[in-house]
């Protein structure tokens, strides 16, 4: 594994902006010179940093084609801090939506420069606190963690709607014209989350909310599949109410899935699914068919990470991508850089890919 440093990726960026002008200066055609890339094919990592720890969130990049990792690219070509607890990022058009949690922004870059395009803050009244992004490929939607789901409209890079829903809503998934999100009630783990059992539809044409519907106890994390299912973990209360899968079909009649898991992604109609509970001895990385519940294999991968934080699955050929904690004295690891770990769709390990601090949420540039 081949890994660049910031002084680095620095003296490759000089020479590259140097190039195009060079040959300006020798052409008569007055077109404006492209900026370079920085990212072409591959996966970014969003790396939360240690709000405890005063450590920052920062965004890496791993190219594919060169099979090399870039860590800190916003700050490198930016010169300055991404933000505090970088949540998660995706893409619409020309840019790559980030949230910033603590920081209370969305930083709007060039996908493939991670030039700054725009810093969304929003109002008051626009909720606060960005937990997830999605898009429906019109427009760029947000969960604040202050109880609201704003909507941004990529043609001026600013919040044109918010609607209210449930408690410290985190993870969104689109489907049928509708978006669901998760209502975690995180705030109020004193009392059992008692607020916490809900996932909220709303109507993306409207942008209003049309219904709750009752899920199981802090749900946190939701996808959904190619038939129109909507999978989510509700993660328990950490105690006598374990975390479980559940699932809400077409119909919005959601059922307990009765499957263990910590974290969880859907991919086609396959769920992907890792269980770590705190003080488990053993961690397993089971999948399932969406629509049947059955397990359609026993592990999907042959060589474990040390302590397991996210899961992606590449969109194309199936590749699966875990982010890990690093083990110090054989604890997980919160204030020290993690990896990236790539499989095979056979679970073989491909490599690993050094990251920063806190990495959990990846998205895809294809």
């Amino acid at each position: 594994m081949k890994q660049l440093d910031f002084k680095s990726i620095l003296r490759v960026l000089a020479i590259l902006f140097a190039l195009p002008l060079a040959f300006t200066a020798c052409s008569d055609d007055d077109d404006e010179p492209a900026e370079p890339a920085l990212a072409e094919q591959g996966l970014f990592v969003f790396n939360s940093g240690n709000q405890g720890k005063s450590i920052d969130g920062s965004l890496s990049f791993i190219d594919e084609k060169n099979e090399t990792v870039l860590n800190g690219v916003f700050m490198t070509v930016n010169g300055r801090s991404l933000g505090s607890t970088v949540q998660d990022g995706v893409i619409l058009g020309k840019n790559l939506y980030i949230a910033v949690s603590e920081s209370n922004t969305i930083e709007v870059v060039n996908k493939n420069t991670l030039e700054s395009v725009a810093q969304i803050k929003p109002a008051s009244s626009e909720g606060s606190s960005p937990r997830d992004v999605v898009t429906d490929g019109e427009y760029v939607y947000v969960s604040m963690y202050s109880g609201h789901v704003s909507r941004i409209n990529p043609a001026t890079n600013t919040i044109d709607k918010t609607v209210a829903v449930g408690p410290n809503p985190e993870e969104m998934a689109i489907t049928n014209g509708f978006l669901y999100v998760v209502n975690s009630d995180g705030l109020n783990w004193s009392n059992g989350y008692a607020n916490g059992k809900s996932v909220s539809k709303i109507d993306l044409s409207t942008m209003t909310e049309k219904k709750m519907i009752d899920v199981g106890i802090n749900p946190t994390k939701i996808g959904a599949d190619a038939s129109g299912n909507v999978l989510l973990l509700c993660m328990g209360d950490y105690g006598a109410n374990p975390a479980s899968i559940w699932k809400i079909n077409s119909s919005d009649v959601a059922t307990d899935m009765g499957i263990s898991a910590t974290m969880m992604t859907v991919s086609g109609n396959t769920l992907y699914t890792i269980n770590s509970p705190w003080g488990a001895t053993e961690v397993t990385y089971k999948a399932y068919s969406t629509t049947t519940g059955s397990v359609t294999k026993q592990s999907f991968v042959n060589t474990p990470v040390d302590s397991p934080a996210g899961i992606a699955v590449h969109p194309t050929d199936g590749r699966i991508f875990i982010t890990s904690y690093n083990l110090v004295d054989g604890y997980a690891s919160y204030s020290t850089p993690g990896y990236v770990a790539e499989y095979e769709t056979n679970g073989d390990l491909v490599k690993k890919y050094d990251v920063g601090v806190g990495a959990v949420y990846m998205t895809f540039l294809k």
